[in-house]
């Protein structure tokens, strides 16, 4: 991964730079107490300025991901020090990176339907088949189709009553939408999106009986056929 000038404006170098270092700390190329080039180093790597280097330095200092020792030069932190969430787009460069989202997304959200279970009122009970049968009335391909999907995983981890749950699905799932959508157009549509459907439907009533157990087993098996059937 390179950073190209040409492809960005100039407000948007740094966060390409930034992104860059961010990809190689998460991908395990740049360690935890690894020394970063000098700025000058850097900026003649990239072809980009001095300043473009700062900013990037200063924008992953306050993630957390980067500290800096007067005198000495930036040095990669740990990820688990990071203040914020972040995922660029550079960060799913290979398939692999999704089908690692999407295993992150099986262990989320098999716990958030078991927790929802037992915490869910009638209102979200409502909004989870409002979301299952408006997925019923999409008879085409497009982005109406995934939205209504999430809509409802959605629906379940806000069930949860436990706002860090329903967060960290949501920034999980906006992510996986893209993907998702472009693998389905090589699929059957109709049988694709039936299956589906009854698949969700299944989750629902396992939440609506109050089955902690029946709504994991639910959801992850719904996971797990979608990976599959996505090519993840």
């Amino acid at each position: 991964m390179e950073i190209n000038p040409n492809k960005v404006n100039r407000q948007g170098l740094p966060s390409q730079v930034a992104a860059f270092v961010r990809f190689e700390i998460l991908r395990g190329n740049l360690k935890p107490g690894d020394r970063l080039p000098t700025e000058q180093e850097f900026a003649l790597q990239h072809g980009v300025s001095r300043a473009v280097i700062r900013e990037a330095i200063a924008k992953l200092r306050h993630e957390g991901l980067v500290v800096s020792r007067q005198g000495i030069g930036a040095f990669v932190a740990s990820p688990e020090a990071a203040n914020s969430l972040t995922l660029e787009p550079n960060s799913l460069a290979v398939p692999e990176d999704y089908r690692h989202l999407y295993e992150l997304r099986l262990m989320l959200e098999t716990g958030s339907a078991e927790l929802a279970a037992v915490q869910r009122t009638d209102e979200d009970l409502a909004e989870m088949e409002r979301c299952i049968d408006n997925m019923a009335k999409v008879t085409d391909l497009h982005s109406a189709y995934v939205e209504t999907d999430i809509s409802f995983h959605r629906a379940v981890a806000r069930a949860t009553k436990n706002p860090f749950v329903a967060l960290f699905i949501a920034f999980v799932d906006v992510k996986l939408q893209e993907s998702i959508l472009v693998a389905l157009r090589s699929l059957d549509f109709a049988k694709t999106s039936a299956i589906s459907h009854d698949e969700h439907q299944l989750i629902y009533e396992a939440i609506r009986a109050g089955d902690p157990a029946g709504a994991a087993a639910a959801m992850r098996s719904h996971l797990t056929n979608s990976s599959r059937r996505l090519g993840l």
